[in-house]
């Protein structure tokens, strides 16, 4: 077998289109869900939510329920008070000096937001439990309704906390690494700059609080044992984080908290990588009852209190000089936080990063940016897929548009002129970019456009009386961040560690311990050990999201998986092959490293004479089980751990570009067509980066027209079921034309991979914004604020029309 023959044979390692070994499964109904968890004698707890967003309770009758049929217990906030902790805790701290408001599981004295949970029922059936929900009585005393966020920053409003004396959680002005007196000149440049350009777009952007949901809501099921401590079973991307909160609440050793999460759980996208307050409950519950305790969050439970994120105001200002580059940036940032009490993320750290990324690819030399976090009635925001960034993307992308149009430059033309060119670069925010190639990624989107013949058929269009547009829009987005920032940011690290084992059968098991939520880890971690070890994909098997077999992982959030963790198993897997080759030169008695030595198609084999050679199954039993007359110094056993960190600055970058048409008779809005190009590094598996790509395209385009939290004036949450809460369906996207070939190796690992799905969202509202915008240009009508909904563009259009008609 020559070495060609070997290489012929490896056809599942890195860039092979790969299917995704979990979708057959679950495509059998043989997924594995929190859904299908049950143990003995378990019990299930339902919640009994406020009816008022804001709220005195002055009292809580809990008898009637009590005395129900298989009722076993009910808990209010009051109750817990002096049995468990608050949050904060130490675990649950972030890193940014913002305010972090105090709170129990249960509301305790008053509630804070329509949906949040007063009361508990324990009862043998979740029929039972909620049956006797309508058995506890709560009077309250209404307090006013704090939901805009601008008023609620006002010295007037009520408060949302009353020991604070304010509703501003979070501040910040981006001064970087510049002294005061350095940041109050780079502010007074920026608005000189701005004063004295030619051209300048000075424009609010509104976008709205949606979110994401995903497939099976949260759940969680505890179990206490005496001598092990907690067990709990939970939809979480997080459970070492969750783990670590469990025994801060709980007063317990670390040692005695285990969390594991299902090996499917129906998506996370952000929304599932909190500390929320029911399983912290659900695990007191189960301690103080010494009987398994079980909750599954309703959809209409989700709706109310859970994913919520975006909900921003931008007074964005920006400017270039005659020949059309960017000068300065200025823009004031409010973000509506709900109130906040939403552990590991505090809702503010979101929205910083959303200032801090607001430059996004362009060179803008001056920026004078300052946000200002509000806390309101409403449910917490929360981690969601774009965090942070989905509104200032909108923002920023909306106002480039409208700057070349302004200054008479066709908006890629004027995007590509601006675009950050040399790396390392470093924004005004302070954020830097440690490596990538803009030019080239937008190139490639550019050369599938053909711009010029749009623009030919864009005025035939419009002399027809159809209105056609095209938008471009780009992102320069996380790709895994390192710990230094993580910390800072949101008090944990966010290194990558993996533990590597091989079988006597020369089976190989990954331990990790993020929790999966469909991104395809089991596939692509398998492709990587592949590649590496020479063995055939499916004698890999992935251990995820046990907190009792893997070593500390900070979670499945800002686009981990292929930026860190794959690199961490390519490590492992290296420290592996130098030992194995050792041991096959030592056993064949020649002097050789890892390096004279091929893993291809299931052998080891020397690479000057291949009759040295063996196959991996039986190296591998000679190591672990014949462990004899072994190499100086090593031992028997292929078991291997490696942590990677990420350097700072590590980004992808994407454009896209929607050409839509809009029907002024309805103000219904068709996407003809969807491109995208982005750069992932290099690429582990096709099916499984495009995958991430439409399914972030999808999102944002649900976000765009569709998905809303809506609240009435009193803040009652009108959108807490799918019949009210509208989400993009098949027949509301377009196919999605995808490339992927501009993108460049990422020098900072050793893979030269880029995670691409956090980031795959965050072009959308814009490139839509401005492709509706650019169709309705005879018109004189710009999107500036979100959702766009059919009504509110066709009375744009109308009101347009109406005005040109007098203008007449």
């Amino acid at each position: 077998m020559n070495n060609n023959q070997l290489k012929d044979k490896q056809a599942d390692g890195i860039g092979a289109r790969l299917p995704r070994k979990e979708d057959i499964p679950i495509l059998r109904g043989e997924g594995h869900y929190f859904s299908d968890i049950a143990v003995e004698r378990q019990l299930h707890v339902m919640f009994l939510r406020s009816v008022h967003a804001h709220a005195r309770i002055l009292s809580i009758d809990t008898s009637a329920a009590s005395k129900m049929p298989g009722v076993v217990a009910v808990v209010t906030g009051a109750m817990l008070q002096d049995e468990i902790l608050p949050l904060p805790q130490a675990s649950t701290s972030a890193g940014l000096p913002g305010r972090l408001p105090t709170f129990w599981p249960l509301a305790v004295d008053k509630v804070k937001f329509h949906g949040e949970p007063v009361a508990a029922v324990v009862a043998e059936t979740p029929y039972l439990a909620e049956d006797a929900l309508e058995g506890i009585t709560v009077e309250y005393e209404p307090l006013p309704y704090v939901g805009d966020m601008e008023a609620a920053l006002e010295p007037s409003s009520p408060l949302v906390h009353e020991d604070w004396n304010d509703n501003e959680i979070f501040r910040s002005n981006y001064q970087a690494l510049r002294t005061a007196d350095e940041h109050a000149a780079h502010i007074e440049e920026a608005r000189r700059r701005i004063a004295e350009a030619p051209y300048v777009v000075k424009q609010r952007f509104r976008t709205h609080r949606c979110g994401v949901t995903a497939l099976e809501p949260r759940g969680a099921l505890a179990v206490w044992d005496n001598r092990d401590g907690l067990t709990i079973w939970m939809t979480t991307q997080r459970p070492h984080a969750q783990r670590a909160c469990f025994a801060d609440v709980l007063q317990l050793p670390l040692a005695k908290v285990r969390v594991i999460t299902p090996r499917n759980q129906g998506g996370g996208f952000g929304m599932k990588a909190s500390v929320y307050r029911e399983p912290l409950l659900v695990a007191h519950l189960a301690r103080c009852l010494r009987r398994p305790v079980r909750w599954l969050e309703t959809r209409e439970e989700n709706l109310m209190s859970a994913g919520q994120e975006r909900d921003q105001i931008h007074d964005l200002e920006i400017a270039a000089d005659a020949e059309g580059n960017l000068v300065a940036l200025a823009d004031g940032i409010v973000a509506d936080a709900g109130d906040a009490c939403l552990g590991g993320s505090w809702a503010f750290p979101i929205a910083n990063v959303g200032g801090l990324r607001l430059p996004n690819a362009y060179e803008i030399p001056f920026c004078d940016i300052e946000l200002r976090v509000a806390v309101t009635n409403k449910a917490s925001l929360c981690g969601a897929r774009g965090l942070g960034i989905y509104p200032g993307r909108f923002a920023m992308e909306r106002a480039i548009d409208m700057l070349s149009w302004k200054i008479g430059m066709e908006p890629a033309e004027f995007r590509r002129k601006n675009f950050i060119t040399t790396f390392p670069a470093r924004l005004a925010t302070g954020l830097g970019y440690s490596n990538g190639d803009f030019l080239k990624t937008f190139d490639r989107l550019i050369e599938t456009l053909d711009i010029a013949a749009f623009r030919e058929r864009q005025k035939e269009a419009w002399s027809q009386g159809r209105f056609l547009g095209l938008g471009i829009a780009v992102g320069a987005e996380v790709s895994g961040v390192d710990s230094l920032s993580y910390v800072s940011m949101m008090g944990t690290p966010s290194y990558a560690s993996v533990e590597v084992r091989v079988d006597p059968e020369g089976h190989v098991q990954i331990f990790y311990g993020d929790g999966p939520s469909g991104q395809g880890e089991e596939t692509t971690i398998a492709q990587v050990v592949a590649e590496e070890l020479g063995i055939d994909s499916e004698h890999v098997s992935i251990i995820v999201g046990d907190t009792q077999t893997s070593t500390f992982a900070p979670g499945t959030v800002a686009s981990r998986g292929a930026a860190m963790v794959l690199p961490s198993v390519a490590m492992a897997c290296w420290n592996l092959k130098k030992k194995i080759a050792r041991v096959l030169a030592h056993d064949a008695a020649i002097l050789a490293g890892e390096d004279d030595f091929i893993f291809k198609g299931g052998y080891v084999v020397h690479r000057g004479n291949s009759n040295i050679r063996r196959s991996f199954a039986e190296l591998a039993f000679r190591i672990v089980m014949k462990p004899i007359d072994l190499p100086p110094g090593d031992s028997g056993g292929l078991d291997e751990r490696a942590t990677f960190e990420s350097t700072r600055g590590n980004i992808c970058f994407g454009a896209h570009a929607a050409f839509v048409e809009v029907w002024p008779e309805t103000g219904r809005v068709k996407i003809e067509r969807y491109v995208t190009s982005d750069d992932a590094g290099v690429v582990i598996n096709p099916l499984i980066v495009e995958g991430q790509i439409q399914g972030g395209v999808v999102q944002g385009i649900s976000n765009f027209f569709f998905e809303e939290y809506v609240y009435d004036d009193h803040g009652q949450q009108m959108t807490s079921t799918l019949e009210a809460y509208k989400i993009a369906t098949a027949a509301d996207v377009p196919r999605i034309e995808m490339y992927h070939d501009a993108g460049t190796p990422n020098p900072t690992n050793p893979l030269g991979t880029r995670g691409i799905g956090e980031g795959c969202i965050a072009p959308v509202p814009g490139a839509l914004g401005n492709a509706i915008s650019d169709a309705l240009r005879p018109l004189g009508i710009e999107i500036t604020d979100l959702p766009v909904r059919p009504s509110t563009l066709f009375r744009q259009i109308d009101a347009s029309r109406q005005r040109k008609q007098q203008a007449s």
